[in-house]
């Protein structure tokens, strides 16, 4: 197949590595159309292109930009795609630190069916719900066992499609139900990044509730109260990548192996993260 991925950033750029080795055709694009985009279209095959152009011929385009930039996507760049065209949505809505408020989302609407809004045409929301890190041949190769993906939308034929992609990708695809269902694996959910088998996956998906969590939505009671929601995060975030990179030149671990590792620490529960913070920054590697 033809694949077009409008984004180049963990998820994006993993999934051209995916679908190039896998022989598809691949195109891909991003806002800034870098040298960083040449350089990976160059490493894997791939044909770089504009943004507007991406799409042509494509039967599978596959945006993973951030939630706020599908309103930002050139008019009619889906026109030129072929003919019933698959779209698939690997995008989360992260309100503080990134994307800033979204109403219809906060108000109940679906992250991805907000994204079919925006450009006018159905998708299909996948790729969304596991860590980029396991999308690497380097981790999966560690994995014993295959995870599995959610898979929600409401043209059945388009998900069976976007089914054989995620298989090829290395993991079990779970159907979640239509495009109003994919709130089960958005942020905050038992489903989303929680590295389940097909079975657990079933389970994370009939345990979620629909309300967001406090660190999923942008609502507070006051300004003052969302400020300082935001701070945090983006505080978070910054000394997140922080210690990546501390633990990269450290331990001669690459990105994704330290990503893994330091997420790991986290899901443990076993270390405040603050007391893994802390020790990253002071020892350089991770708490025994």
């Amino acid at each position: 197949m033809k694949i077009a991925i409008v984004g180049t950033g963990h998820i994006g750029s993993n999934l051209a590595r995916i679908f190039a080795r896998n022989k598809h055709e691949i195109s891909i694009a991003n806002s800034s159309n870098s040298q960083a985009l040449r350089d990976l279209a160059a490493e894997i095959g791939a044909t770089p292109a504009a943004v507007q152009d991406v799409a042509k011929g494509a039967d599978v385009v596959i945006l993973s930009i951030p939630q706020k930039r599908a309103a930002d996507l050139p008019a009619g760049f889906l026109d030129h795609a072929a003919p019933g065209a698959v779209v698939v949505d690997t995008g989360n809505y992260y309100p503080l630190h990134r994307d800033g408020l979204i109403a219809p989302i906060e108000q109940g609407m679906p992250e991805s069916r907000w994204v079919e809004q925006q450009i006018k045409r159905p998708v299909i929301k996948a790729f969304n719900a596991t860590n980029w890190y396991n999308l690497t041949q380097e981790i999966q190769s560690l994995t014993p066992t295959r995870f599995a993906l959610p898979v929600s939308g409401d043209d059945a034929a388009a998900k069976e499609i976007v089914f054989r992609l995620v298989t090829e990708a290395g993991f079990d695809p779970v159907d979640a139900g239509g495009l109003d269902e994919s709130w089960r694996q958005q942020p905050g959910t038992p489903a989303y990044c929680t590295d389940l088998g097909v079975e657990a996956m079933r389970q994370a998906l009939s345990a979620a509730a629909k309300e967001r969590k406090p660190e999923s939505s942008a609502i507070r009671a006051t300004e003052e109260e969302r400020k300082a929601a935001q701070e945090t995060q983006i505080a978070f975030y910054q000394s997140f990548d922080n210690a990546i990179q501390l633990l990269m030149a450290a331990n001669q671990w690459t990105e994704a192996a330290a990503t893994q590792r330091l997420v790991a620490q986290f899901m443990a529960g076993k270390h405040s993260i603050g007391d893994i913070f802390a020790y990253v920054f002071e020892h350089k590697r991770l708490l025994d």
